[in-house]
Formats: structure tokens, C-alpha cells, sequence
């Protein structure tokens, strides 16, 4: 007989068979115990690098300009006896075109509009008649008798994240009004869809209010999640940054916006996450099989030729002897 035998194809079969099962074993359980925790532990720290640059971002963005208002309302105030409301309404229009602002007005501490831009609002209506002075802004900026940030307020009308800012313009140290401007958020929010597979972004302000890009219909969405599963697991004493929602598991990471005092939170897909990882681990795998089975292959074919080479020498021997 010059090939194998069944009983040596059953061999290599039933060899390969149990090595594949043992090793599919181990890699199992080291996917398991080690391979998978620690996927997630690296994708915790990249995602978390990630979210407290793009928080910096956005925080500066709403610092810069309520840093700008400081030296326009300086400006408004050594010219406040000269102004007449004419001027003080052009120089507002040119100022926020200056600063990209939706709004930028000055309002009397009582919460009367002296200048408004622009003139107009969304619905055709004068904003001159608008009344601030119940605005928590306002009050805040009243309170302090300094620069105040308001949260973040959903612009309906807009639809878009905006943050309003208020800073005093004095004479003599006293306050004669309020240079307030709205500033929006919408690049920042979006720069976040950029930073990995799955990300999510979500900004959470002091009363649980949640407001973020909906992945489905790309609209902006506000939400009360006092009871939502993200905010309960951040709010644990030592959290894991893993979340279930829906069928879905999301890794969390955050980082606070002093100037907005809100966190930034960055979910991000398990799914997808470990996807690559399972790709590179299974094609290690099947390699490894592969590169198994040949082996075997080769080995069983090996030790069968040697076997009978050896049976073919004795009875050559013993022919001879007998001979």
C-alpha cells in the first residue's frame, strides 16, 4: 500500500479535531479573562483623551468669546453718555458679525432691550419688546455684579446647542447694563461624530438635562435623564464606564466644561469597539488551525513512510538471512 490508511486519516482527523478544541478553549477564555477587558481598558483611555480635548475645545470656544465681551462692553462703557440708541444699534449689528454670535444686545438691569441684534426674531416680532429681566442669566449676572454663563439652552428655532453669556457694562463702577450674547456649540458637537466608531456625544448639565445629536434622525434632541441608565452609572461611587441600552452596551467616558459646568460624555459602541478585535483574533485562529492541521498532515505522512521503510529493511533483512 502506498497511501494512507483510514486509520490514519481518522488519526489525523480525530488529532486535529481535539487541538482545534483545546486551543478554541484557551482563546476563549483569554478573549475572556484578559483579551477583551483589555480591549476595553485601551478603548476607555483613547475615548477618554479624546473627550477631555474635544471638552477644552468646546469650553474655550464659549471662553474666547465671553472674553471677548469683556473689552466690548469696556468699549461701551466709556462712550455710554455719548450714545445715542441709533449708534449703540449699529455698532451691536457690527459687533456680532465680528463675533459670529446669533444674538448680541444690551439690556437695561430692569431687563429692558436698549439695543438688540438682530432687530428681528425668528417669528417676525420686535426683539426691543422682549422683557429679561426674570432671565436666569440676567439674575446671575446681577447677582455676581460680574461675567455669568448661562446652561445650555436648546434654540428651538435655531435648533441648535447655544450658550448664553452676560457681562456688566459700568460707569464709575456702577452698572448701568448687560452685554449679553448667545454663542453656539454646534461644530463642537459635531466634531465629536468624527472621533471613533459608535461615538455619541452628550452634554449633561447639573439637573440631569441631556442635550445631544439623535443618531437616528441627526436632529437635536433635549431629554430629562435623571433616570437614564448613562447618568446612573456615572453617578456610582466607582463606576466601570459600561452602560446597557436597549440590546446595546456603551463604553462611557466624560470630562467636565468649567465654564458651562456641564459634563461632556462620549458613549461609544462595545459592538463595534470589539469588533476588530474579534476579526484580528479569529484570523490568528484560524491561521493557527491551518498551520496545525499541516503539521499533523505532514508529521503523520513523515512517521507512516518512516514506519515502512523500517518494515521494508527487516524483510529484506530477513529475506537475506534466510537466503
Amino acid at each position: 500500500m502506498t497511501g494512507l490508511r483510514w486509520s490514519h486519516v481518522f488519526f489525523l482527523l480525530s488529532t486535529w479535531a481535539v487541538v482545534s478544541i483545546v486551543a478554541l478553549l484557551v482563546v476563549g477564555l483569554a478573549w475572556t479573562l484578559r483579551l477583551k477587558p483589555q480591549a476595553l481598558k485601551d478603548a476607555r483611555a483613547q475615548r477618554q483623551e479624546i473627550v477631555r480635548v474635544l471638552a477644552r475645545l468646546a469650553d474655550a470656544q464659549v471662553r474666547d468669546k465671553l472674553d471677548a465681551l469683556g473689552p466690548l462692553a469696556a468699549h461701551f462703557a466709556r462712550s455710554w453718555a455719548s450714545h445715542e440708541p441709533r449708534a449703540l444699534q449699529r455698532e451691536i449689528d457690527t459687533m456680532r458679525a465680528m463675533l459670529q454670535m446669533p444674538t448680541l444686545f444690551v439690556v437695561s438691569p430692569d431687563g429692558r432691550p436698549l439695543a438688540f441684534s438682530p432687530l428681528t426674531g425668528p417669528e417676525g416680532a420686535s426683539n426691543l419688546e422682549l422683557r429679561y429681566a426674570d432671565r436666569p442669566l440676567l439674575q446671575e449676572a446681577i447677582r455676581v455684579r460680574g461675567p455669568a454663563v448661562s446652561g445650555i439652552i436648546f434654540g428651538r428655532a435655531a435648533r441648535d446647542f447655544i450658550v448664553g453669556a452676560a457681562v456688566p457694562i459700568k460707569l464709575d463702577e456702577q452698572v448701568v447694563a448687560y452685554l449679553i450674547g448667545s454663542i453656539r456649540l454646534q461644530g463642537s458637537i459635531e466634531a465629536i461624530e468624527q472621533a471613533g466608531a459608535g461615538g455619541w456625544l452628550v452634554m449633561i448639565d447639573a439637573g440631569k438635562q441631556a442635550i445631544y445629536l439623535d443618531r437616528q434622525s441627526r436632529q437635536i434632541t433635549q431629554e430629562d435623564w435623571k433616570s437614564h441608565p448613562f447618568v446612573e452609572e456615572l453617578g456610582r461611587r466607582q463606576p466601570d464606564g459600561l452602560a446597557s441600552l436597549g440590546e446595546e452596551e456603551w463604553l462611557l467616558t466624560q470630562a467636565v466644561m468649567p465654564t458651562l459646568k456641564v459634563d461632556l460624555v462620549f458613549a461609544a459602541s462595545v459592538r463595534q469597539i470589539l469588533e476588530s478585535q474579534r476579526a484580528v483574533l479569529l484570523t490568528l485562529v484560524a491561521t493557527l488551525l491551518v498551520s496545525v492541521a499541516m503539521s499533523l498532515a505532514v508529521s503523520t505522512v513523515t512517521a507512516v513512510r518512516f514506519v515502512r521503510e523500517q518494515q521494508a529493511a527487516a524483510l529484506k533483512t530477513r529475506m537475506g538471512t534466510g537466503g
